[in-house]
């Protein structure tokens, strides 16, 4: 009882390093200011590697910061997607070791704009561990199939997590996860979120399910723009090169006025920025709208349907 009584309530878990600073900067200043409620509850964990002085200011003079170097004892140079982005996508991992100190953690990605309120997020805490669905399958997170593992289950994605206190052995289920990454390595495609879908199966965890709107991705998410409460530029293209924003403007300058470093990742592709703009003008449109819903289950449909083939999947 002791113990309880010592934890901290709550603590919102980033990752970044130089080359995505800005982008972490911007997400925590939507958070401060579309989710104040629940901003002021936060301690807020940053892992990172490589981070100059200049951006850890930055970043320190949003919130009450705290941050954390991150080293792995094995190497990822197999893993395909972390040799595109960065080890930090791992350190969501430590979530599960940061239960020994907090009572409840949020864990965000970088690519993130917080856009209302987020603080009835907490009330998923029942399961210990909350999660948004999206619309691909677990395969889709590796080069082949993993033995002993439903491949064809709905997949989670793993940019908003919520952990609390009431997880059974969470220190477990974070080294399982380590070694299982280690492991796995040359068939991992997303690597933390393919091994957090497996481990849900593993330890027969049942997650509180989180509504999209909590994880809701520019173009390709069911749910229109002005309802979500996060947006989540997940995979290459992001806001500040494909989905322009006024909103994400607003918090990059903002960032750039606390003296954070400039963007640094550019991947411009001109179809998503068409297809994001055309979704804004179908959300307008109800009819249409509906319509646009039911290509995006096509869409993913015949997107699964090719994994299975390829993966030779049996239903």
């Amino acid at each position: 009882m002791q113990d309880q009584q010592q934890k901290k309530p709550f603590a919102i878990v980033m990752a970044t390093d130089d080359k995505a600073a800005f982008a972490a900067g911007c997400a925590l200043l939507s958070l401060k200011e579309n989710s104040p409620r629940l901003f002021k509850k936060a301690d807020i964990i940053i892992y990172y590697q490589n981070l100059s002085p200049q951006n850890r200011k930055a970043l320190r003079s949003i919130g009450r910061v705290f941050f954390k170097d991150y080293r792995l004892n094995f190497s990822t140079s197999a893993i395909r997607t972390i040799r595109r982005y960065s080890q930090l996508t791992l350190a969501r991992y430590e979530c599960f070791f940061l239960l020994k100190e907090y009572r409840q953690i949020l864990w965000l990605d970088s690519d993130i704009l917080v856009k209302k309120e987020l603080i009835n997020i907490l009330k998923f805490k029942k399961a210990g561990f909350a999660i948004a669905h999206d619309d691909n399958i677990i395969a889709c997170n590796f080069a082949k199939p993993v033995r002993g593992f439903d491949m064809l289950r709905r997949n989670f994605n793993a940019g908003v997590l919520l952990f609390s206190e009431n997880m059974a052995n969470p220190i477990k289920i974070g080294a399982w996860c380590y070694q299982q990454t280690k492991m796995l390595a040359p068939i991992l495609i997303w690597a933390d979120q393919g091994i957090l879908n497996l481990a849900l199966q593993k330890f027969a965890i049942k997650p509180a399910i989180l509504p999209r709107k909590f994880n809701s991705h520019p173009v390709l998410s069911p749910i229109k723009t002005g309802n979500t409460l996060i947006l989540h530029a997940m995979g290459d293209y992001k806001f500040w090169d494909n989905y322009p924003l006024p909103e994400w403007d607003k918090f990059y300058n903002q960032w750039l006025g606390l003296g954070g470093a400039e963007v640094t990742i550019q991947n411009y592709n001109k179809k998503y920025l068409l297809m994001f703009k055309f979704k804004l003008f179908l959300e307008k449109v109800p009819f249409i709208w509906w319509f646009f819903q039911k290509v995006l289950k096509i869409k993913f449909a015949l997107s699964n349907k090719k994994i299975i083939k390829k993966q030779r999947l049996r239903r």
